[in-house]
């Protein structure tokens, strides 16, 4: 079977599947190499001397630096359509800050550095995903994105065991070393894969274009066309994709919900490692619940492919919301590292359910000349509910404990909760309300037929009367 110029629909179908085959090396690596940053962290900033105090303020700085950067490298994305430079840049500049960090052991230059990694990891973790978003939507191939992200979370899983048992039965010293390596590697895979405007002859020629137009209409492919001819001369206005995240309301509803969800999970994880050390666990405990948490995540984000053509977002959240109060409820109940790690695949699931969810939601409202820039916004005001939280619940634990931090987050969940299924409620009362009187414009509609047919049978019977 050809497709248009001639070009075989299976050959095109290979070769989609090769460049997809090589986005999933690259998110299995990159977050490996995200672990190794925002997952241990903490707990050697602990090991090497710091107060809960410092490491509080760390994680704050950590944080807010990552938004930093996820703005930064937005706006750079879209304005000069470099993703594969950015991310090059980022690690090769990374793998010199952690060499330079082997040499100063001073606090300052210690916060200083785990900053400046925030800023390339958690900063360009948008772009990494932006990277085949764009290619997946040219080829109409959204539902593949659960699956690639997915290869990711086994990434993050595996990394955390491997890293986690090198600290444990060697030492912290090599914990920069791993680092390097894992930068490193990820390097070397970035530079296998072209940016993702060389790709764009999958759209152009391939037969799955014209089946995501019969499928989407005409005029999304007017727009992906439209986009691709002017991204190369559009001047980006940051302000503005900044405004436009604002004017729309699917966006601003959907970040405000997940901001609350990101509050109190963002003020956990980050002091996950804390956590884990009072309730009694180190390095391969804290490995291994970033194991168990990662690895249900694949499964989710494929069956989240599979969910949202069935139900919507704020369903999926809504589910996810519903987890973590699970998880957490248990967690207080049981009391110790063991059930931190073994409850971790309930946020795994509820991980997976959320972001497959909202992240091809926000990049499906977007405005089509800045999809990048509002991704990368919509994922900093999320993140900004880290640099908020970090600082309450690391004052939680420090005045009170690590369970009254758990607990107040389980009750912020709970609030948020009940508000959504409030809102399920009116929705569905709106719906009834909108079916009746469909249903008496129908019975009005019958009636008039019905009078009419009466009108009509009266003038017949009285023609046949004269």
């Amino acid at each position: 079977m050809y497709g248009k110029g001639g070009v075989k629909i299976g050959r095109i179908g290979a070769i989609a599947k090769s460049k997809y085959f090589k986005y999933k090396v690259f998110m299995f690596v990159y977050w490996a190499a995200v672990l190794s940053i925002a997952g241990m962290y903490t707990m050697y900033i602990a090991e090497i001397g710091f107060s809960k105090e410092e490491i509080s303020f760390t994680v704050t700085m950590f944080i807010l630096s990552a938004i930093i950067g996820q703005n930064l490298f937005g706006y750079l994305a879209d304005r000069f359509n470099c993703i594969k430079k950015i991310l090059i840049f980022a690690f090769g500049v990374g793998i010199i800050w952690v060499i330079a960090l082997s040499f100063f052991n001073q606090k300052w230059f210690v916060i200083l550095s785990f900053s400046f990694l925030g800023l390339i990891v958690h900063g360009t973790v948008p772009l990494s995903e932006a990277w085949y978003i764009g290619v997946l939507r040219d080829n109409g191939d959204q539902n593949e994105f659960g699956k690639i992200r997915g290869t990711g979370s086994i990434g993050y899983g595996i990394s955390g065991i491997l890293l986690g048992c090198l600290l444990q039965y060697i030492g912290w010293s090599t914990y920069k070393w791993y680092i390097m390596f894992s930068f490193g590697i990820l390097l070397a895979v970035i530079s296998l894969i072209p940016e993702s405007k060389k790709v764009a002859f999958y759209r152009r020629n391939g037969a799955a274009n014209k089946e995501h137009n019969e499928q989407k209409g005409q005029k999304k492919d007017k727009e992906y066309k439209e986009h691709a001819e002017g991204t190369d001369n559009l001047k980006i206005s940051f302000i503005e994709a900044f405004k436009l995240a604002f004017k729309i309301k699917p966006l601003r509803v959907i970040v405000a919900t997940i901001f609350i969800y990101s509050f109190v999970i963002k003020g956990i994880y980050s002091y996950l490692g804390v956590l884990v050390s009072d309730f009694g666990g180190g390095p391969l405990s804290l490995g291994f619940a970033y194991f168990f948490d990662a690895s249900p995540e694949i499964v989710t984000f494929i069956l989240t492919s599979r969910l949202l053509s069935k139900y919507r977002s704020k369903d999926l959240i809504f589910a996810a919301f519903i987890m973590q109060i699970i998880r957490l409820s248990l967690i207080l109940i049981f009391n110790s590292s063991l059930a931190i790690i073994l409850l971790g695949p309930i946020s795994g699931f509820a991980y997976g359910l959320l972001a497959t969810a909202y992240k091809t939601y926000i990049y499906e409202v977007a405005p089509s000349k800045y999809k990048v820039s509002c991704l990368s916004l919509c994922e900093s005001l999320i993140g900004f509910s880290g640099v908020i939280s970090a600082p309450v619940f690391g004052l939680l634990i420090i005045k009170l404990s690590g369970y009254f931090s758990i607990l107040i987050g389980l009750g912020i969940y709970i609030m948020m909760t009940l508000i959504l299924a409030n809102d399920k409620r009116k929705e569905k009362i709106q719906e009834l309300k909108t079916q009746q009187k469909e249903m008496q414009k129908e019975e009005i509609q019958q009636e008039q037929i019905q009078q009419v047919k009466k009108q009509q049978e009266e003038w017949k019977e009285k023609e046949l009367c004269t």
